[in-house]
């Protein structure tokens, strides 16, 4: 299975929803492939205080993207629990 149009959308709208730093350590984490240090080490923050925001974050995503009837999380696994 693929993303479709609507679950990218959803998925666009959800990101824009987190607070900069939090998009950028999602997009860093998820996107970029980086390790959560060297996200510490780029944003200039502790490497527990990344971790925190990674999951705080992933369960606003999530949540904001279960409102969505037809979004499948099974498709992303950035949102899995």
């Amino acid at each position: 299975m693929k993303f479709t149009n609507t679950d990218i959308s959803i998925m666009k709208t959800g990101l824009q929803l987190l607070d900069l730093v939090d998009r950028q350590i999602l997009i860093f984490r998820f996107w970029e492939n980086m390790s959560i240090e060297e996200i510490a080490q780029v944003l200039e923050m502790k490497w527990i205080e990344v971790d925190v925001a990674i999951k705080r974050s992933q369960e606003e995503l999530r949540r904001f993207c279960l409102r969505h009837p037809g979004f499948s999380l099974t498709l992303c696994p950035m949102l899995a629990a």
